[in-house]
């Protein structure tokens, strides 16, 4: 199959590795030399490049994961922790109402906001809480200040250390995911150019209405067949808790299947985009929580439509926040 997507280019090497086979056997049969490229290039050169590639794919998904689960520790956290600030909120004005403490009260960011803001005021919660804590003069009040399950100002404190740590992860895992992704793209032209030399020096080699020739690959899809691509909407389901994702159906006689790809942010990025689902026809729609695991997540989606000849299409991109 031609080059569509990332994962096509292992698969597309793999055809031209099976192709360059056939063709050095038949030279060999025939007491000719291998195949090679005009520098040298052989066909092992190309299963070494193809695996390459490969590796780097696999690895980019683990770093990938790598960082879904460092943002979603993070995430799970830092919701948690920003609940303990609201009934933080309520508990001091219950308790010390009238005081100097109650007024004194910080506000809760919002579920969104900065890793500065969030922890600039979870530091200021800690600060008032210690000098509830430190202070016995409050009326009706006698020190510490402890939530109805136990939960006292030390576990908050290592909380919120445990918080920075992971928000310190997530910077580590997008470093990596990050380096990993150039690494790995560094690979892909060079294979691809590989693709193409090889094509044109089996035609010269051999001839336009050889068998060899007639044989090769594609690297690219079929010209002039690109299909229409669908519609989508979507929204989050309070009910199911997930998001519903709906799209028009292709009407191609060539349709082989649809492909969801998400980006973790408000505005879709193809060259970070992971496919989270392939669906075969009929179909049009699509649930999922994939981007969208905590509460003010924001994830961007896109149906792609997929035919038998490698030609893809992409649909608008839909915007989902989860509440």
């Amino acid at each position: 199959m031609p080059i569509t997507d990332m994962g096509s280019y292992v698969t597309t090497g793999q055809e031209f590795d099976s192709h360059w086979i056939e063709v050095n056997a038949d030279r060999v049969a025939n007491t000719l030399p291998v195949f090679v490229l005009p520098d040298a290039y052989a066909r092992t050169n190309l299963t070494a490049d193809v695996a390459a590639v490969e590796a780097a794919i696999t690895s980019q998904e683990s770093a990938d994961n790598a960082l879904s689960i460092a943002a979603n520790g993070r995430d799970s956290m830092r919701v948690a922790l920003r609940q303990r600030m609201i009934d933080f909120r309520k508990l001091a004005d219950y308790r010390l109402k009238g005081s100097v403490y109650s007024t004194a009260l910080q506000q809760t960011p919002q579920a969104e906001a900065s890793e500065q803001k969030m922890l600039r005021a979870l530091d200021d919660m800690a600060d008032l809480w210690t000098r509830i804590n430190a202070d016995s003069s409050t009326p009706n009040f006698t020190p510490p200040l402890v939530f109805a399950d136990g939960f006292a100002l030390a576990a908050f404190q290592t909380a919120v250390a445990a918080l920075r740590t992971r928000y310190r992860a997530v910077v580590d895992a997008e470093n990596d995911a990050r380096i990993g992704r150039k690494q790995r793209d560094a690979l892909l032209q060079p294979l691809r150019d590989r693709f193409v030399a090889y094509r044109q020096g089996i035609e010269v080699e051999y001839g336009e209405q050889h068998a060899f020739t007639q044989s090769l690959p594609d690297v690219y899809p079929q010209a002039g067949s690109t299909p229409d691509p669908v519609t989508a909407d979507g929204h989050w389901d309070p009910l199911a808790l997930d998001a519903e994702i709906n799209f028009t159906e292709s009407t191609n006689p060539n349709l082989a299947s649809y492909k969801i790809y998400m980006s973790r942010s408000a505005t879709f990025d193809a060259s970070t985009a992971t496919l989270i689902a392939t669906l075969l026809a009929p179909a049009s729609q699509h649930r999922t929580t994939a981007g969208l695991e905590n509460s003010g997540d924001t994830a961007s989606y896109r149906v792609v439509v997929v035919l038998s000849t490698g030609n893809e299409s992409s649909s608008n991109t839909v915007t989902i926040t989860r509440p």
